[in-house]
């Protein structure tokens, strides 16, 4: 099966496990009765998806057969792999082994193949920031006074890769006194909308050895420009920041 199907599979097992939480007015005690479905219903996703189409003939079936029985035992290769290899007190020590990182190659290019975009939310590491706050699903965080505002970004592996960061200021003549740099690199930053506007989008160029030594990009933000949004709210503000996105770069 597919990493696809398998991850269908998966969120269908999550939502009976959160049904079974929710029910009889949000109890967080497991039902084992409703639980001791959960297999067969998995067995029952499997069993439809492996259906053969019986139009075909004896050889036909036989290939289909040996595909998949092959495919169940490299995903059982790939367990015992991370198994042996697994040490508590060197959680790093899997990748030692390069038949492990061969078995994983695959997977591995296909998630850092994909594009990734973050909202200001708790898989953003970060210091130098208000608090939290959020718009429905979108969360971003304002700049406070210092000397700067860090954020460390999960990007996509040791890949070429572009991160472009949005977000907004008070007041429109705040973004030129704003800077927002990585590895050394100033952000390309440009305004969005009609002038005067305070939305604002910055562009980071990242090549893979920038990447290799971590699983985040550490971002600075700096500003000497903080103003208060009005008089209930006291706090001084640096930028907005709203949302992260990282693209691969596709070589021409």
């Amino acid at each position: 099966m597919t990493n696809d199907e398998i991850a269908q599979i998966a969120q269908q097992v999550s939502v009976l496990l959160q049904l079974d939480r929710t029910r009889h007015t949000v109890s967080s005690q497991l039902d084992m009765s409703v639980l001791a479905n959960v297999p067969a219903y998995i067995s029952s996703v499997f069993e439809k998806a492996n259906e053969i189409d019986p139009a075909l003939d004896a050889a036909s079936i036989y290939s289909l057969i040996n595909k998949r029985v092959s495919e169940m035992q490299a995903q059982i290769y790939l367990l015992r792999l991370e198994l042996e290899n697994r040490d508590a007190h060197d959680p790093a020590n899997i990748y030692a082994d390069p038949m492990v990182i061969s078995a994983y190659a695959e997977r591995i290019d296909a998630i850092v193949g994909q594009p990734r975009s973050y909202s200001f939310g708790p898989e953003i590491l970060a210091s130098g920031w208000y608090p939290t706050e959020n718009n429905g699903d979108a969360f971003f965080r304002w700049m406070r006074p210092g000397d700067r505002s860090l954020v460390c970004v999960p990007h996509l592996g040791a890949v070429d890769q572009t991160l472009v960061i949005s977000g907004s200021v008070l007041h429109a003549d705040q973004i030129k006194n704003l800077t927002i740099s990585a590895f050394g690199k100033i952000a390309k930053i440009e305004t969005v909308g009609q002038e005067p506007a305070n939305h604002w989008t910055a562009t980071l160029d990242f090549t893979a050895k920038d990447l290799e030594i971590a699983n985040y990009a550490p971002v600075e933000f700096k500003t000497e420009d903080f103003r208060q949004p009005n008089e209930a709210d006291t706090r001084l503000l640096g930028a907005n920041v709203s949302s992260f996105t990282l693209t691969p770069k596709v070589d021409e």
